[in-house]
């Protein structure tokens, strides 16, 4: 069999790596276990990564662009507000809550994504509040909320309803149905709080 090199190496690493945190967290894992699962050599893999947290932060980051993308294209502009942050925030956090839910490492996971990813997490957190921003201000600009009468900015809003979200995420036992629930709860709460309409710019627009 030809040894694996270059990209189909690294992206074999990463595969392998994300079964063995799976399976046994990443403190058990070590860079021997990820190299024998992705079929190639222990010095492969420190071709490519420096060391396990190093592969774990390529996986962290990727999952993030990942669901970063999905945010953006979950949002239909002819919905309502509520249901395009629903949208938003559902496709930002649920897969992090199904992935954490399907293992027993979960907690692990969260400990380890705050110890070694914090610069990682914080620039997919900009990301994710900027998004949100252009959503509510084109709310507001629309007639659709009015956040003045909290006396807040659309940035200020957008911290506020992403951390609403991903406080309720990071539980290690919450289910994604159970978070999905939750997220419901919240978003319909904070949007109705800040005056929005359940009904449809394309339905108001028909009139």
């Amino acid at each position: 069999m030809t040894p694996l090199r270059g990209a189909r190496a690294r992206a074999a690493i990463l595969e392998a790596a994300g079964r063995q945190f799976m399976a046994e967290g990443l403190r058990r894992t070590s860079i021997e276990a990820i190299a024998a699962a992705a079929g190639v050599s222990r010095p492969t893999v420190y071709a490519h990564f420096a060391s396990k947290e190093e592969v774990f932060r390529t996986i962290v980051s990727e999952l993030h662009d990942e669901h970063l993308a999905a945010m953006e294209a979950a949002v239909d502009p002819a919905q309502p507000i509520a249901d395009r942050l629903y949208a938003a925030l559902a496709a930002r956090f649920v897969p992090f809550v199904t992935l954490t839910a399907s293992t027993k490492h979960g907690a692990e996971f969260l400990d380890e994504n705050n110890r070694v990813c914090g610069d990682i997490n914080q620039e997919a957190h900009k990301r994710s509040l900027r998004l949100l921003e252009r959503l509510l201000a084109d709310a507001e600009a629309d007639g659709q909320l009015v956040l003045t009468t909290a006396a807040l900015s659309p940035a200020l809003a957008a911290t506020l309803f992403y951390d609403a979200a991903r406080g309720a995420k990071d539980d290690p036992t919450v289910t994604p149905t159970a978070y999905r629930q939750q997220l419901r709860r919240l978003v319909t709460v904070l949007a109705r709080g800040l005056g929005a309409t359940d009904e449809p710019r394309a339905s108001r627009e028909r009139r």
